[in-house]
């Protein structure tokens, strides 16, 4: 599966991105929004994991580049937040397109949505549940 992960977490990005690739997935990284803009003009990705907290551009650039690029159109986002984001951009009644994972997620937890199928709408409501578990403490597994 093609995944870019979004995140200014250095570590984690790291992290991430090789146990992805551990695991088979052909599995980017971004720093940031203008760096995810920029890998996204030449690598499609199935699922774009995205912090909200994203500097330079914010995810809310991203996710309006998403929305107004037809190639775009088919990639899963699973947003990293707390809460739902209330803006514009972001249409989390849409759960074939667009999922959220608690900031204190595991990357198995990203495992399983990949695994149950993200373009189901069961397997897209089901991860709004969190791990209490602290990627920066660890918890990643």
């Amino acid at each position: 599966m093609r995944i870019l992960i979004t995140d200014g977490d250095k570590k984690f990005r790291e992290q991430a991105q090789a146990f992805l690739l551990q695991r088979g997935h052909d599995a980017r990284a971004a720093a940031d929004g203008l760096e995810c803009a920029d890998i996204l003009r030449s690598f499609i990705p199935e699922i774009l994991v995205l912090n909200c907290d994203l500097l330079w551009g914010g995810y809310q650039g991203v996710m309006a580049l998403i929305n107004e690029t037809p190639r775009l159109s088919q990639t899963q986002t699973v947003l990293i937040a707390d809460e739902d984001p209330r803006d514009d951009y972001v249409d989390l009644t849409d759960p074939l397109r667009l999922t959220r994972l608690s900031e204190s997620f595991q990357l198995n937890d990203l495992m399983t949505l990949m695994e149950t199928g993200v373009r189901s709408p069961r397997s897209a409501r089901q991860i709004h549940m969190t791990t209490p578990l602290d990627c920066q403490q660890g918890g990643m597994q």
